[in-house]
């Protein structure tokens, strides 16, 4: 993982890094996982939720 953020912040920048690191959660979350589950869907609900928040920014730039 330290490796695909090392690799994206130098071929992307800071944001292809950060964004790399923010997919990389559901994964971090299944290595280290208990056994209910509850990290990997907390990781997975973050995810989401910081994708519809870069959509909807994304559309008002898009609209002004």
């Amino acid at each position: 993982m330290l490796l695909a953020l090392v690799a994206g912040y130098g071929f992307g920048g800071t944001s292809v890094a950060v964004a790399l690191g923010i997919l990389s959660l559901p994964a971090l979350a299944w290595a280290f996982d208990n056994d209910s589950g509850t990290f990997l869907i907390l990781a997975t609900l973050l995810v989401i939720t910081i994708g519809i928040m870069v959509l909807l920014i994304a559309l008002m730039a898009i609209t002004h």
